[in-house]
């Protein structure tokens, strides 16, 4: 797609919407519980704009100062950092829910949706859960699972070949034919495997047999390894209220569900840069639609493709239960997604005209393009970044967003929140527990930076 204006061009059931009257906005108060990254952000500045009440409960070491939480504009409840196991962390959360009646509790994170439904019980009567369910990250924990259920609801896949670790390695990695090099390997289960290793990319066998050692060694977690292909990614963020039925929203009373499609026109390193929205095609959606209903998933989620630059075919790669690093692009973009979640709380939801901008526009995150246009500038891009090897096309596209571009943390309608989110950055370095810039992360937070693969 040329132009970055799409109008109009959503799912039938969301176009079907767009003749509702507006619906109510989401009474309950919401707690929003992790470190304040880019996804965060964007839902205290989607919440606050759209007048639903919000706490944000910050589980970090250091306290945010009163100045940057008047800056926040939201009521800011410090627990620490996360710590489940510890009854006076889980009193201190249970006496900020009701203190402030927070009737639903979120995050942007797996291992803090885990830890807040084992506390289920040791919360204040009436908080719902609002994230991935137990069972759904158990199931989508493991990359070579999801890739069996994408694979069997008709989405396309990747040959994959599981390289287990200790001495079963040799022969895994023996057993990967000539061909399919190269090759990028990612952890099965990323939260076992830390932030050191998110993706490689192997030449060759030899490079891959240089890697062996790592596998080998006691503690290390399977790996698989994937075909590389080049191309720009396909995120496809998509929303689903408990009344949505198999038509993707079209069945039963006060259902709201839909898909939108980005192509990542510049990514850096594994992650998105600058989004254009295009349209989702027909029998990618169905698929996707099979996928979440035989998952039973509700609330927000996104999935993540790859697309090959020379056939233009695409391949499932994840499919994430919850708010993610590409929530504040997005927004940016004209889709709330951070109000999707919160119309999904709700039986009659919201219709989609209060999540959907009426023309969706080009985004991105201009301090991950200066980092791009830095290394690219440098020579360093890799197979890994898009576009490549085209490093002028690059560098244009980079300086175009720079200068004009929509993104997801500058903007002139929330000045206050966007000191508050630059101040806590530089505090938090100068206290010497930097957290990357692309938002998102740390011990307690991981998932807000989402690990890529061949992307």
């Amino acid at each position: 797609m040329s132009s970055s204006l799409i109008p109009g061009f959503a799912d039938s059931a969301l176009q079907a919407d767009r003749s509702e009257p507006e619906g109510p906005v989401c009474a309950e108060v919401i707690g929003l519980v992790g470190r304040l990254g880019t996804p965060q952000l964007a839902c205290l500045r989607s919440w606050r704009r759209a007048g639903v009440p919000v706490v944000f409960l910050h589980a970090d070491a250091a306290p945010l100062p009163r100045w940057l939480q008047l800056l926040l504009g939201v009521p800011c409840v410090h627990l620490g950092p996360l710590q489940a196991e510890d009854p006076v962390w889980v009193d201190a959360l249970a006496q900020a829910l009701v203190q402030h009646g927070v009737g639903a509790l979120t995050c942007v994170s797996e291992p803090i949706s885990l830890a807040l439904w084992t506390l289920q019980s040791r919360l204040p009567a009436g908080v719902r859960i609002v994230s991935a369910r137990p069972d759904q990250i158990a199931v989508l924990a493991s990359k070579r699972a999801q890739r069996q259920a994408a694979r069997e609801a008709g989405l396309p896949t990747l040959p994959t070949w599981l390289l287990r670790p200790g001495v079963r390695a040799q022969a895994d990695v023996d057993a990967v034919p000539d061909q399919a090099f190269p090759l990028v390997l990612r952890p099965d289960l990323q939260r076992l495997a830390g932030a050191d290793f998110k993706l490689a990319v192997v030449a060759d066998r030899a490079e891959l047999l240089q890697r062996l050692p790592a596998l080998q060694r006691p503690g290390a977690v399977p790996w698989i390894a994937q075909p590389l292909v080049q191309g720009p990614n396909l995120l496809v963020h998509a929303w689903r209220n408990g009344c949505a039925g198999p038509g993707d929203g079209s069945e039963g009373p006060g259902a709201l569900a839909g898909h939108l499609a980005f192509i990542t026109e510049v990514k850096f390193q594994g992650l998105s840069v600058l989004l254009q929205p295009v349209p989702l095609p027909q029998l990618l959606r169905e698929a996707c639609v099979r996928l979440e209903t035989r998952l039973g998933l509700a609330g927000v989620y996104h999935y993540d493709f790859v697309q090959c630059a020379h056939s233009g075919q695409v391949y499932f790669l994840d499919l994430n239960p919850r708010l993610g690093g590409s929530t504040g692009k997005v927004l940016a973009a004209g889709y709330d997604e951070p109000l999707a979640l919160a119309g999904t709380l709700q039986l009659g939801g919201l219709p989609a005209p209060r999540v959907l901008a009426p023309t969706l526009r080009r985004s991105g995150g201009k301090h991950q393009a200066l980092r791009a246009l830095w290394s690219a500038l440098r020579g360093r891009s890799t197979v890994a970044d898009h576009p490549y090897p085209q490093r002028a096309r690059l560098c244009l596209q980079l300086l175009v967003f720079l200068l004009f571009g929509r993104d997801e943390i500058v903007r002139l309608d929330a000045l206050r929140s966007l000191l508050a989110f630059a101040a806590y950055q530089v505090l938090r370095r100068w206290a010497g527990t930097a957290l990357p810039a692309a938002g998102p992360a740390g011990a307690a937070d991981p998932a807000t930076a989402p690990a890529a693969a061949p992307r």
